[in-house]
């Protein structure tokens, strides 16, 4: 897959869980663990905001002086044609 989805680094970055975030969220639980594991295939824009929106509310409260943008959770890469 071209995508490579980094919410799993951003959850140890921020010491959360996945359920934490996810309750947080109000996204389902196996939606934040295919994020993870990288098993998406589909994801809606408004879920996408409700993750973004929550991971920057926490590292507001922890301090940190970071904004994640789409581009922290899902990293595109391009296949070399051959």
């Amino acid at each position: 897959m071209r995508f490579n989805f980094k919410l799993a680094g951003i959850l140890e970055d921020l010491e959360q869980t996945k359920n934490s975030i996810a309750v947080e969220s109000k996204v389902r639980p196996a939606t934040i663990h295919d994020l993870v594991e990288g098993n998406t295939k589909r994801i809606e824009l408004p879920t996408i905001e409700r993750v973004l929106d929550t991971i920057n509310k926490v590292a507001k409260e922890k301090g940190k002086n970071k904004t994640y943008t789409l581009d922290d959770l899902i990293e595109y890469t391009k296949e070399d044609a051959d």
